[in-house]
This record gives structure tokens, sequence and C-alpha cells, in this order.
């Protein structure tokens, strides 16, 4: 009869937990459902690590894209790019994280994407290189560095989307003070190209006349000046063997053909010892006497001048 009795109890024990989550209105799993009030759903109020809160079109004329939840505050002076949000912006959160305009190609087309103005020469001596709808005023004096945006300059718009003058090497050296003097034709009948003016003797020889029919007068890449050596000039002047050359001048600072009378100003300068320590008087490339540029002698003459 015991026996009996402890089964029955245990059935009807077994029989209350099966049923007490009905009779307690629990759902799915019971205790394990969301408990309400903490979710993260819209209207929540959120979780730590939950998705961030969206973004927003603000600023006084629309121009902005912030977070919902901050406050922006712009002046209200209309622009005409601000239409452009309007009309092709996408307030998004980037890759970044932050909230911004996406950089569609109709956005930054809208946006001025386009060529932009060109740049142009200006001030009062040509000195500037401006946008072209930029008003520059300059000052009036004139200065000699001037010239060299007149003669090497390139007035373009940069990487930096800046206006300004090319850096080239011609540029950068008229401005640093290191072009040196064009060459020119002297002499008494036109024989020479140097540096400086030569006071020579006046007779004349039918070979100067080649200098003036076919000489072009330059600096050549030793840095001195003198008369390129064309096919023209040498079949002019018959191509034989050129007299020697020798150092001459006042103060023997001159290096010119044997047959080449040289008046030169006695006045006495440092560099002059400089020719005759470190230099070699001799006919270089160009057919022309000179003196070979070794660089002991341009250090001397670099160091008496001062430079």
């Amino acid at each position: 009869m015991m026996d009996l009795f402890s089964k029955r109890h245990r059935l009807v024990v077994a029989m209350l937990m099966l049923f007490v989550p009905l009779l307690t209105g629990a759902k799915g799993k019971g205790c394990q459902g969301p408990i309400e009030g903490g979710g993260a759903g819209p209207g929540g109020g959120g979780v730590a690590g939950g998705e961030p809160a969206s973004c927003k079109v603000t600023g006084c004329s629309g121009q902005v894209c912030a977070d919902a939840d901050e406050d922006v505050v712009t002046t209200c002076e209309w622009r005409e790019e601000y239409a452009c949000y309007k009309e092709h912006g996408v307030c998004e959160r980037g890759a970044s994280g932050e909230c911004g305009w996406r950089a569609t190609p109709e956005l930054e087309a809208c946006l001025g994407g386009d060529e932009p103005a060109p740049c142009v020469v200006t001030g009062c001596s040509g000195q500037v290189c401006a946008d072209a709808d930029e008003e520059v005023v300059t000052t009036c004096e004139w200065r000699e560095e001037y010239a060299c945006y007149e003669e090497h300059g390139v007035c373009e718009r940069g990487a930096s989307g800046e206006c300004g003058w090319r850096a080239t090497p011609e540029l950068e050296a008229c401005l640093g003070g290191d072009k040196p003097a064009p060459c020119k034709v002297t002499g008494c009948s036109g024989q020479v190209c140097a540096d400086e003016e030569v006071a020579t003797t006046c007779e004349y020889r039918e070979e100067y006349a080649c200098y003036k029919a076919h000489g072009v007068c330059e600096r050549g890449a030793s840095g001195e000046c003198g008369w390129r050596a064309t096919p023209e000039l040498e079949a002019c002047l018959g191509g034989d063997e050129p007299a020697p050359c020798k150092v001459t001048g006042c103060s023997g600072q001159i290096c010119a053909d044997k047959d080449l009378d040289v008046v030169t100003t006695c006045e006495w300068l440092e560099e002059y010892a400089c020719y005759k320590e470190h230099s070699v008087c001799e006919r270089g490339a160009s057919g022309e006497c000179g003196w070979r540029a070794t660089p002991e002698l341009e250090a001397c003459i670099e160091a008496a001048s001062g430079e």
C-alpha cells in the first residue's frame, strides 16, 4: 500500500512541474524570454557597442552632414555650392566612422571639380603669378630679379592647387644671382666673343667676315664665352690649324689667340693671380682660346672675389 502511494505522489509532482509554466503564462523559453525595457531596439536607449546614431543634414543652409545628436551652429550666408549638397549630396557615415557627404562624381563636379580658372601674370612689374579672378595690388618699384620671371618664368597651377612660378633650374639660377652675364660680340672688327668689352687693334682680316656671317657668340659648357664651332664657321675660316693661344692683358688675365692684340686697363684684382697659379691657357672645344676651367681655378677665383 505504501509503495503504491509513493508512485502516485511522484506522478502528481511530475505533472505539477509540467503545468506550472502554463499556469503562470510563460511563453517560449519561460524565464529566458526577453526582458522588457532593456532591449536595444528603436527607442530602447541603446547599449554599449550598439549601432551609432544616424547622420543628419544640418547647418543654416543645409550644407553640413553631422551626427543626429550633434548640435551644429553655422552662419547663414548663402553660397552657390550649398545647392549641390541638396541636389547631389548623400549624408552618411563613412568608413572612418564620421558623418559626411558621399564623394559622388555628381557632387564633386557640381562643387567645382571642373577645370579651375587659369593662372595669370600680374603685379605692377609682372612679378606675380595668381588666379585670373584674384585681385593683386603691388607697389611699382623695380627689382632686377623681376626680369627673371619674364625671361624664364612659367606661371601655372601647381600640385597644391595654388598658382605660382614653376621652379625651373633657369629661373632659380637667375633669381639666385648665379646666372652669368650674356656673351657679347666685341673687338674693333667684331671678331671677338667675350664677357666684357675687349679693345683690339683695327687691322682687318678676311676671316673676320666669317664671324659676322656664320658666328654664334655664346657661353660654352666650360662657362667661357666663345664662337660656336659650327661647320659653316670652320669651313669659312679655312679649317687650317689655328694659331696657338697666349696669355695677355695688362695683368696677365686674358688668354687669347697669339695673333690677336688685346688691350686692357691695368687695375689689379686678386683673382688675376689665380690664372697664373692654377690655370692653363688653351684652345677649347669651341675653337676659342681661354682658361681651362679647373676646380682649383674656380675655387681660387671664388675665394679671391669673396663669393
